[in-house]
């Protein structure tokens, strides 16, 4: 029976326990498992909010910058829990939120929800008021350079059912109640100051991102013991303000409105603490591979320039859970590429980085993943890059067409990795299906020679570029392997797509 049919009807017969991390904010953190720096750099945060709490009627919102996945919900998560003895805290995921009409409203109603009982009256009289204002916000706020405004007169408009309040009495009931809620809160807690966490908001659509903030900016900072530390990605709030605003106003210049005082995610990613939590300190049993495997498989994602946090962990996950549908089809009998288990059952390097890769493809490039071996796509680009490169003269791009396509009519991926000789050309054409599919410029030798590599050049720096080039600079880890197993390429391809 084929190989990818009795692994599929494998894993829908069987329930495997995977012990994974999860993409959730770490809320133990220890030295151990902060492989981001959050430790020290909330610690930092931390000392700056208690030492001037004095300012807070000044400055009343914070920024912490970092892009998608960098672990700003950690981070914000950890100065809740260390805040907590001297701050009364609240913590609002505004994803949780994203459905609802006004996400303004629903953070005053978590504030209040978390702070008070119901049917206190601070709590009615300051959700009345605030129902009222906040309606037709969001066509009224506007942004100019001198700086942030509300467009009383539109907003004026949309309150049709309060024509007895004009926009400036509605603005001064607000600052009233907000305030009443305040005094409410550190009289029953005995905190002097409060601290809301504002997190996810990469997640949300544009217009939701720029409606909350402005609110923020505009009416809860009327507080007096209230500040706001939202974590935010600026290519989110970018894409934000050109969807509601053009070219007109940079992104910058609206978290420059918006934000009092800002941090940023640590620059430290402590690659080596998140590797080791799937792969050993031993040495890697292999005389073509130097060093220990948890620092070169930290080495390749470096190299695949693959640094986002969330996403290496995604793929790390993956490789876990193909480990362990291998490790129970190994049980049953079934033939197993010869990948990383343990430290017990190292595996061979090359066949185990392939099946990283392949689990980032599929993850994170969907395109490239689905044209990866599609010889007749990339044999058609080469040739058009042979004649457009200008370093091969005329008169031998005939030759360099011809070796070309010499090269990628041999299909090898589906031939198994163990059988190739690699006495003889057999290592460049293995080579070659990893050659990246968009090239501006090529020599049939650019594709496995290390010396003639500088003579490839991507349109851009692609996946697969930085793969291919990682394997050619890197060639004795398949030329030199006595450890392949008797799958192919496209037998290990196949088996990523079925756990993904």
């Amino acid at each position: 029976m084929p190989l990818i049919i009795t692994f599929v009807t494998f894993i829908e017969n069987k329930i495997m326990n995977v012990k994974l991390l999860n993409n959730l904010p770490i809320e133990d953190l220890t030295e151990e498992n902060d492989y981001l720096g959050i430790i020290v750099k909330g610690d930092l945060i931390k000392l700056f909010l208690e030492s001037n709490k004095d300012q807070f009627s000044d400055i009343k919102m914070f920024a912490l910058y970092g892009e998608w996945g960098s672990g700003k919900s950690t981070l914000m998560k950890y100065l809740q829990k260390e805040l907590r003895p001297n701050f009364n805290t609240f913590f609002f995921d505004t994803w949780e939120f994203e459905t609802d009409n006004n996400l303004s409203l629903s953070l005053l109603e978590l504030l209040i929800s978390e702070s008070t009982t119901p049917g206190e009256d601070v709590a009615g009289e300051l959700i009345k008021v605030a129902e009222k204002l906040l309606k037709g916000f969001t066509k009224s706020i506007r942004i100019s350079l001198p700086g942030l405004s509300i467009d009383g007169k539109a907003l004026t408009e949309e309150l049709e059912s309060e024509k007895e309040k004009t926009f400036a009495q509605l603005r001064k009931e607000f600052k009233t109640e907000f305030q009443r809620w305040e005094d409410k809160v550190v009289a029953q807690n005995k905190r002097e100051y409060n601290v809301v966490f504002i997190d996810d908001l990469d997640r949300c659509e544009p217009e939701n991102v720029l409606n909350l903030l402005s609110a923020l900016k505009l009416f809860f900072t009327y507080g007096k013991r209230t500040v706001f530390f939202c974590g935010i990605d600026k290519k989110a709030v970018n894409e934000a303000v050109k969807t509601k605003y053009g070219e007109v106003v940079k992104a910058n210049e609206y978290l420059e409105k918006i934000f009092d005082l800002s941090f940023s995610m640590p620059a430290i990613f402590h690659f080596d603490r998140l590797v080791g939590f799937y792969f050993s300190d031993i040495a890697i049993g292999e005389k073509n591979v130097n060093g220990i495997w948890s620092e070169q498989i930290e080495d390749f994602f470096k190299k695949m320039n693959f640094f986002n946090p969330r996403r290496v962990k995604k793929v790390l996950n993956k490789y876990k859970i193909l480990l362990n549908f291998c490790a129970k089809l190994e049980s049953e009998g079934y033939r197993m590429p010869n990948i990383y288990f343990s430290s017990q059952k190292e595996g061979c390097f090359f066949e185990t980085i392939v099946c990283l890769y392949f689990v980032i493809l599929r993850e994170f490039y969907p395109e490239i993943d689905k044209n990866l071996f599609r010889f007749d796509l990339k044999k058609d680009n080469y040739v058009k890059a042979i004649n457009n490169t200008g370093i091969i003269k005329a008169i031998d791009k005939s030759t360099h067409i011809n070796q070309i396509s010499g090269y990628l009519d041999r299909n090898y991926s589906n031939r198994e990795l163990k059988s190739i000789q690699f006495l003889n050309q057999d290592q460049d054409f293995t080579l070659i299906c990893f050659a990246p599919m968009e090239v501006k410029q090529v020599t049939y030798y650019s594709i496995s020679n290390v010396q003639k590599l500088t003579d490839i050049i991507p349109k851009s720096n692609t996946i697969d570029y930085l793969f291919h080039r990682y394997l050619v600079k890197n060639f004795t880890i398949l030329s030199d392997s006595n450890s392949l197993s008797n799958f192919s390429l496209l037998d290990l391809k196949e088996m990523i797509s079925r756990i993904s």
